[in-house]
């Protein structure tokens, strides 16, 4: 019975651990990425559990951010909106620091741009 209640209350938990390093594992560039990163032709948000999105089902992208924040502190927070071409959208937040590959916003548009795919940047 002891046996039991542990797995009841541990195993939905390590089951959700096991689960965010085998989907984590799947990627090489997901260390210090930021944001988002490109693997595989399509753009991983890099969320506790990587979302891809190939770059063909991408409508455009849009970037949301405070310029005085990227300006004057070290860390920053951003929205990330991916807008589809079936219209859905998927939107994540992030703590940006000033230490990832794609550090700043103009970062990534630079990044985005390269391989084509529309961003908007709103800043707040």
């Amino acid at each position: 019975m002891e046996i039991l209640s542990f797995i009841s209350v541990f195993g939905f938990p390590a089951a959700v651990i096991i689960l965010v390093i085998v989907k984590r594992g799947k990627y090489k560039n997901k260390s210090n990425a930021g944001a988002f990163f490109f693997e595989n032709n399509s753009l991983v948000l890099n969320t506790g559990i990587p979302y891809p999105i190939p770059f063909d089902q991408i409508d455009h992208v849009e970037l949301h951010y405070s310029s005085w924040e990227v300006e004057h502190k070290l860390s920053y927070g951003l929205t990330v909106k991916v807008i589809k071409k079936n219209g859905k959208k998927k939107r994540v937040f992030y703590k940006g620091f000033k230490t990832a590959r794609l550090a700043l916003p103009s970062d990534m548009e630079a990044a985005l741009t390269e391989r084509g795919i529309r961003c908007v940047m709103a800043d707040r």
